[in-house]
């Protein structure tokens, strides 16, 4: 049975995705993906930053600054907010 064009995507979709999480950070020893790593991987694997287009990035880290709070830790200082999305912003997709 053939997939549906839809299914069909969604599935490399996924495969790319799984394959793009296997590979090492871009500029691991940067401020930036060190940051990323220590606060962002702390709960949830670090997503390749091109697996998204700056702008998504955006609304992503904004909505878990919230997350962040609701789950009683500090959200990212406005030092770190900038240092975060400047990183995202070269590496993003």
């Amino acid at each position: 049975m053939a997939l549906a064009p839809v299914a069909r995507r969604l599935l490399l979709a996924a495969i790319a995705a799984l394959m793009a999480a296997c590979r090492p950070l871009p500029e691991p020893e940067s401020a930036g993906a060190k940051l990323y790593v220590d606060r962002c991987a702390s709960c949830h694997r670090a997503y390749q930053p091109a697996a998204m287009k700056y702008e998504m990035w955006r609304m992503v880290v904004g909505r878990m600054q919230g997350v962040i709070s609701r789950n009683g830790l500090p959200p990212l200082n406005e030092d770190e907010l900038a240092l975060l999305l400047d990183y995202l912003k070269r590496n993003s997709s």
